[in-house]
């Protein structure tokens, strides 16, 4: 052979070497980036969904009170419009049912406030409580509890 094909034939097997060796690079990256998303351990949403739930609740409580009904309606036992002012206030997609006590720990709201099947409660994987105290209204000081629930529906 003559030198000129010796050159071309040795630059042709280089050729080849480099086209295999980014093959094989190649599939190495993909293995990884496999092995690495068969592996990686996903978190469960359940906790964090919870937690969104209780700061939506506390929030909606919060600004009710803020604006001065939540105490009129709790001391008032106005059920039927503190209902309403969560319904309006809370998400669409979440429903919730709610109880309010005293401080001995007797019911004081009959029937159970509830916007939502009580299906929804069974079933429902993520269950937030939320406990509020309003001290009083007015001059009275007798704190109630007041327990909120919340799904997502």
């Amino acid at each position: 052979m003559t030198k000129a094909k010796q050159a071309q034939n040795q630059r042709s097997s280089k050729g080849q070497m480099r086209v295999i060796e980014a093959v094989m690079a190649s599939l190495i990256v993909v293995s990884a980036i496999a092995f690495l998303y068969l592996f990686a351990a996903t978190p469960s949403s359940q906790p964090q969904e919870t937690s969104e739930l209780e700061k939506i609740g506390h929030n909606v409580l919060h600004d009710i009170d803020e604006q001065g009904l939540l105490a009129r309606f709790v001391y008032r036992s106005e059920w039927a419009n503190l209902t309403s002012a969560l319904i309006v206030s809370l998400p669409t997609n979440v429903y919730f049912n709610m109880s309010v006590y005293d401080v001995n720990g007797n019911p004081l709201s009959h029937p159970l406030m509830q916007y939502g099947n009580q299906q929804i409660f069974d079933s429902s994987k993520a269950v937030a409580s939320v406990s509020y105290i309003v001290p009083g209204y007015q001059t009275s000081y007798t704190p109630r509890i007041l327990v909120l629930k919340l799904v997502r529906g």
